[in-house]
């Protein structure tokens, strides 16, 4: 079965960029200049998805808000400087990304991500991809981060395109529960820094190892 669509909306982390090095090596940084126990980049990566004060408040354990609160600005100062040192697009994401632009001009691509949106730009930037994405939803731009369905509505609604037109392609079963909230068609990929498991308990309505397998389930020009 194919599913007929006109956009496609990617979570970031995990599905377009293999981050995990570079958040895991500004988390240790942080956790070194605050003279606190020094996590494995396993570890930090399995805190990764949820927005940055997730990741912080985990790896800065039995720390209190306001600590945490502190912490935060020095992290994302240090990431933004060395967000793409080791950091690289999935493969076959670039010529997916291609050929669904050349699909047809009514094919929209977005992305939904609880990474700031500032990071998030200058990782397209520097990866030579932001031309292909026609919106970018942050953080910044919502009240409530995925798993809540704001973000994706967002971009259903700039483009007037229904859910069922639409599938969220995610790492991580917030991302899966996300477009389930929207009632987007949902896609899974496996090969990301989310937890294998839960990402199939949530159940995606299509389930890839790598991104060029997304083309053999959806068609274009609904």
């Amino acid at each position: 079965m194919k599913y007929p669509v006109n956009l496609i909306i990617f979570d970031f982390d995990g599905v377009i960029i293999n981050s995990g090095q570079d958040i895991a090596s500004a988390a240790q940084h942080v956790l070194k200049l605050f003279d606190q126990p020094v996590l494995s980049q396993e570890e930090i990566i399995s805190y990764v998805g949820h927005g940055v004060q997730y990741l912080i408040k985990n790896c800065f354990k039995g720390c209190d808000d306001d600590f945490v609160e502190q912490v935060i600005p020095v992290y994302r100062k240090h990431y933004l400087k060395n967000a793409v040192v080791k950091t690289r697009l999935y493969e076959h994401v670039e010529e997916t990304l291609e050929y669904i632009k050349k699909s047809g001009e009514n094919n929209k691509i977005a992305l939904v991500t609880n990474k700031p949106e500032d990071l998030t730009y200058k990782i397209l930037e520097v990866l030579g991809v932001k031309p292909y994405f026609d919106m970018v939803v942050g953080p910044e731009s919502v009240k409530k981060m995925k798993p809540d369905p704001e973000g994706i509505l967002q971009v259903l609604e700039q483009f007037k395109i229904p859910p069922q037109q639409a599938v969220m392609v995610g790492d991580s079963h917030v991302d899966i529960e996300a477009g389930k909230n929207a009632g987007t068609i949902t896609c899974g990929v496996t090969y990301g820094l989310g937890d294998r498991e839960e990402l199939i308990k949530s159940s995606p309505d299509i389930l890839i190892n790598d991104l060029a397998e997304l083309l053999e389930h959806i068609e274009f020009g609904y």
